[in-house]
């Protein structure tokens, strides 16, 4: 389902939580902390449930050279909560960007595995609830605003490298325990897959105040 902008809509089966993703992890990587709930991510740029569910089902890599640093606002000085900050950040390292599907013509690998893939979501008893939109290509970062109580207050996965919340997300940011901590996560997708090599990765965590 492609929700750009929106909060997801919430139906019985993407209502329910994720499971936790494997066990057999490094200690550099952050494997998934428990159930997950993704009833309340606001999807940005064409990102689909589809695609943040294989991103949460995975282990997501500590590389250093995959890790981002954000250019705005500055964590130096509180940020002022007059109004909505800017929140821009880029790539340390080298991109593990996948080729955007609709751009040109579908390797032959890839055009099995998207029919596949859309064989299996056509005969499955989700597909009678909802019907899916375009899938996902390209890289998306998944951000988690969480209070000072570890308590997540705002939840986006977008394709863009800055976010601006709406006045309500922005309010909620502003009166919680502060200080605030914001997590990125990212990955590069074909067709909402994550394809090998290409993430998840830890993006960051990074904490700052609002006044």
């Amino acid at each position: 389902m492609n929700l750009q902008g929106k909060r997801s809509a919430g139906w019985p089966f993407w209502s329910l939580v994720l499971l936790t993703g494997c066990s057999s992890s490094s200690s550099n990587d952050h494997a998934p902390a428990g159930p997950q709930d993704i009833s309340q991510v606001i999807y940005v740029g064409g990102t689909t449930d589809e695609a943040i569910l294989h991103l949460l089902d995975a282990t997501a890599k500590n590389d250093p050279q995959r890790v981002l640093d954000l250019d705005s606002p500055d964590l130096t000085a509180p940020v002022a909560k007059d109004s909505p900050a800017t929140f821009q950040f880029h790539s340390l390292g080298p991109s593990t960007r996948v080729p955007d599907l609709r751009l040109g013509p579908v390797p032959q690998s890839s055009r099995w595995r998207r029919s596949w893939h859309e064989f299996v979501d056509l005969v499955s008893p989700e597909r009678i609830a909802h019907a899916h939109g375009a899938a996902f290509n390209g890289t998306a970062y998944y951000l988690v605003f969480s209070d000072a109580n570890a308590k997540q207050k705002l939840q986006v996965f977008t394709s863009d490298t800055s976010y601006v919340p709406e006045t309500d997300a922005w309010q909620s940011l502003t009166t919680a325990p502060q200080p605030l901590t914001l997590e990125i996560t990212w990955a590069s997708f074909e067709a909402n897959d994550i394809p090998q090599g290409s993430g998840p990765f830890v993006g960051g965590k990074f904490q700052f105040w609002i006044e």
